[in-house]
């Protein structure tokens, strides 16, 4: 059978639906949207037939899986992505979780409150939001959610007040973890991570996070601390001051607005000290809402932490926190029915790093050493020999474990040539045979995704195929200094033809048309050809 044969490239992207309800409970890296998941996992697997994702993350998967009757078996080395996972995909006591809640509001608002209180004209005030700049107190915002926004000029007292509470007087719990030297994520070793809040903020988070943990049920105290690792980072100093952003007409033109804590540790010059229980009970009326309608949903719930109940008896989720590598080696062969994962691309974002202020607040362990990345943190060996060795363990356990003639849907997003070309040639010699090659964009309101100049703005999903009949297959790697005519003539014919002239609409058709023809190539030069033509 001739290569070619092989292949059935189909031509699709796929476009996103923003996250709604459960998925936009709470923030993730790199989400991937619930709509585009589904559509692959109804594509390619059966009702109670069994979904593995290896790289589970927040869960979409798995959730996806549950809901369209499958069995879900989900993998990740963070705790905190099992831990958001878990609550993604369960349901709960409504009038329970509410009447904890109360019980909470009842105990430890007033006393969060009077942290933020300010004297004007006779009067106390509950300010909401106070305006940093550096150390020195700007602004200071009140409003009790049916009047218009007060500003006021603070005074000498309030910024007193503010700086009152000193780190050695709090007597709860706080995180105290160090982080790792990543100038790209904005850390140093110097840094913890109570540096990312006020300590006003600080000790209203940890009063909270102590009466969560006095919560007697489990189901409602885990939801309580979910809603309150989703609300953490808009209580850090993280949360940037937004200026002179206009709506059409201008009119709130001049307006300061609050921004939000995006990606990394980045602390501005300008942020916002947001009440920390105003934060806490927004999110919690938005989760709730969320976890409401999700019992509606028509499914249940049999959970297990033995995958051996999935694979043989009537279970049907397994959530598992570990490094997967070395988990897939517990599974049997030619067991699961479909396998779709989001990997970790490279050095595009480090999971672990980028989670410490969640994991840290839970208490979880964190086993870093496993982890699948390339980090900037030096201290950590976290270079590319180590992933491609740690990712080529996990792909060749995917092709043991997966049954024959079924599939495997692997999302991946980077512009370093050589993670591409180890993935690429890696899954080729394990006999994995592409199936089908397209791209998914990502929701407007999901997390920013690589800041990098020329960065994808697409993801490939490409979807192979386990075919025990045929033998390994080497792709061939072509290069400038030995296909140079080849490329520029058959990449020329791509950017004539293609409607759409961005970088990242061309490198997708580009990947298309080579690796359909089991070829492929250092994405720096291509870059460099499409570059030197459109430009």
């Amino acid at each position: 059978m001739e290569h070619k044969e092989l292949f059935k490239i189909e031509k699709g992207h796929h476009k996103a639906n923003s996250y709604t309800g459960i998925y936009g409970m709470h923030k993730y890296w790199s989400k991937k949207p619930y709509n585009i998941i589904r559509t692959f996992i109804e594509k390619y697997s059966s009702k109670n037939e069994i979904v593995l994702d290896p790289f589970c993350g927040s869960g979409i998967s798995v959730v996806e899986s549950i809901i369209l009757g499958r069995k879900a078996i989900g993998i990740d080395i963070n705790p905190v992505a099992i831990f958001i996972a878990e609550q993604m995909v369960k349901k709960i006591d409504i009038s329970e979780v509410l009447r904890v809640f109360e019980e909470v509001k009842r105990k430890i608002k007033n006393e969060i409150d009077e942290l933020y209180k300010i004297e004007r004209d006779g009067k106390s005030i509950y300010a909401t939001h106070f305006i940093w700049q550096g150390d020195k107190l700007m602004e200071i915002w009140y409003s009790n959610g049916n009047r218009k926004r007060m500003v006021f000029k603070p005074f000498r007292e309030d910024e007193i007040n503010a700086k009152k509470i000193k780190i050695e007087d709090i007597p709860y719990f706080y995180p105290q973890t160090s982080f790792f030297n990543n100038s790209r994520i904005n850390t140093n070793k110097g840094r913890r991570v109570y540096d990312l809040f006020t300590t006003r903020n600080l000790y209203a988070l940890s009063m909270l996070y102590n009466e969560i943990e006095n919560v007697e049920k489990d189901e409602v105290r885990d939801l309580l601390k979910f809603v309150f690792t989703s609300s953490v980072g808009q209580s850090s100093k993280m949360v940037f001051v937004v200026n002179n952003r206009g709506k059409k007409g201008g009119n709130t033109m001049g307006k300061k607005e609050v921004g939000s804590w995006v990606i990394g540790y980045w602390t501005p010059q300008n942020f916002f000290e947001i009440n920390v229980w105003r934060n806490f009970e927004n999110r919690f009326k938005k989760i709730l809402k969320a976890k409401k309608e999700q019992l509606y949903i028509n499914y249940e719930i049999r959970e297990t932490q033995n995958i051996q109940d999935v694979i043989y008896e009537n279970a049907n989720l397994c959530l598992l926190n570990k490094p997967a590598q070395k988990e897939l080696k517990q599974f049997p062969d030619n067991s699961i029915d479909y396998i779709i994962t989001d990997p970790p691309h490279g050095d595009r974002i480090p999971y672990l790093e980028l989670s410490m202020l969640w994991n840290s607040w839970l208490k979880k362990e964190v086993n870093f050493e496993d982890e699948i990345i390339i980090s900037n943190a030096k201290e950590r060996k976290k270079d590319i020999n180590d992933y491609n060795r740690l990712i080529n363990d996990v792909f060749a356990e995917v092709y043991r474990i997966l049954k024959p003639n079924r599939y495997f849907s692997l999302m991946f997003n980077s512009l370093d040539d050589e993670t591409w070309i180890n993935l690429i040639t890696n899954l080729s010699k394990i006999g994995f045979r592409l199936s089908n090659i397209e791209t998914l964009g990502y929701s407007a309101n999901s997390v920013v995704q690589d800041n990098r100049k020329k960065g994808l703005k697409t993801d490939f999903v490409l979807t192979f195929r386990k075919d025990t009949s045929l033998k390994s297959n080497n792709i061939k790697i072509l290069s400038l200094k030995e296909h140079k005519k080849y490329l520029e003539d058959k990449i020329f014919k791509i950017i004539k033809e293609e409607d759409n002239k961005e970088i990242y609409s061309l490198i997708n058709q580009v990947f298309k048309y080579f690796l359909k023809k089991e070829e492929f190539f250092r994405i720096s030069e291509v870059i460099k050809i499409i570059n030197d033509k459109i430009i």
